[in-house]
C-alpha cells in the first residue's frame, strides 16, 4: 500500500524527471530511474515504457536491461525477465542486480537451483547487496533450510534495516521451527516498520496461537481480516482442518477462534 509520504516523494522525484527528459529528451538514464519510481509505486506497464525509452537512446544500457527484466518479473513474465537479465550480464558481467533479478524470475518459475546459482553469484559480486540475501532466503526457506533462510534474513536486515518483509519471513522460518517466541519479536518489528505489512499480522496471529496467548492472537486476525486478507483460505492452505492444526500444533482452539478460521 502506497502511504501519503511515500506518494508525495515519488511525485516530487517524478516531476523532477519529467523536467529533465523535458530538457534533454533523449536522456536515458532520466528515463531509467523515472521507470525504477514506477515500479516502486507498482506502475509496471509505465516503468517498462521508460525502460524501453532508455535503452532506445542507449542501446548498451546494462542497468536499463536489468531493471526492465526486474518489471517483467513483477509482471510474471518471468522468460523475458530472464532475457533482459541475460542481456545485461552479458553488457557488464561484473553486475549484481541482473543476476539477482534473474534469480527471482528463475524461483518464480520453480527453478530454485538456478536461482540460488544467481544470488550467490551476486552475493560474490557484490557482497553487500541486501536483497540477494533478502532472495536466497525466500529459495532456502521453500526448499526447507530454515536456518540458512534464518541466516540470509539476518544478514539482509543487517545490510538494510528497514526491510519488513525480511523480518516477517524470518518469523515464518522460526513459526516452522516452533521458535514461536522469537517469530513473534520478528513480526512486532515487521509491523513496526510497515504496519500495513497484511500477512505479518496473520503470522504473528498464528505464533500467538501456539502461544496459547487467544485475545492477542484473536486481535490479529482481525486486523488481517480488515486488511482484506482471506485468513480462512490463509489457514486451509497450511492445514487441513481446526483439528489438522491442533494435533499438529497439540494444542486447543478456543470455539470463537476456530470458528473465525473456518467461517
Amino acid at each position: 500500500m502506497e502511504t501519503q509520504t511515500n506518494h508525495a516523494r515519488y511525485e516530487k522525484t517524478i516531476k523532477h524527471l519529467d523536467k529533465a527528459i523535458e530538457l534533454k529528451p533523449d536522456f536515458a538514464i532520466a528515463y531509467n530511474n523515472r521507470g525504477l519510481v514506477y515500479c516502486d509505486k507498482g506502475e509496471i506497464d509505465r516503468a517498462i515504457e521508460d525502460f524501453n525509452k532508455a535503452i532506445e537512446f542507449k542501446q548498451n544500457y546494462a542497468e536499463a536491461y536489468s531493471n526492465r527484466g526486474g518489471a517483467y518479473r513483477m509482471k510474471g513474465d518471468h522468460d523475458r525477465a530472464i532475457a533482459d537479465c541475460n542481456r545485461a550480464i552479458r553488457l557488464k558481467p561484473d553486475y549484481a542486480e541482473p543476476y539477482n533479478n534473474r534469480g527471482a524470475a528463475y524461483r518464480n518459475k520453480g527453478e530454485v537451483d538456478r536461482a540460488i546459482a544467481d544470488y550467490n553469484k551476486a552475493i560474490e559480486i557484490k557482497p553487500d547487496l541486501a536483497a540477494a540475501y533478502y532472495n536466497r532466503g525466500i529459495a532456502l526457506y521453500e526448499i526447507g533450510n530454515l536456518d540458512l533462510a534464518i541466516a540470509d534474513y539476518t544478514k539482509a536486515v543487517a545490510l538494510k534495516p528497514v526491510l519488513a518483509r525480511a523480518y516477517c519471513n524470518r518469523g515464518n522460518a522460526y513459526n516452522r521451527k516452533g521458535d514461536y517466541n522469537r517469530a513473534v519479536e520478528d513480526f512486532n518489528k515487521a509491523i513496526e516498520l510497515k504496519s500495513d505489512l497484511t500477512e505479518a499480522y496473520y503470522n504473528r496471529g498464528e505464533a500467538r496461537l501456539n502461544l496459547g496467548e487467544w485475545e492477542n492472537a484473536k486481535s490479529d486476525l482481525i486486523v488481517a481480516k480488515e486488511q482484506e486478507m482471506d485468513i480462512v483460505t490463509a489457514f486451509n492452505n497450511e492445514y487441513a482442518s481446526v483439528s489438522d492444526f491442533e494435533q499438529k500444533n497439540n494444542v486447543k482452539l478456543p470455539d470463537d477462534i476456530a470458528a473465525m478460521l473456518t467461517a
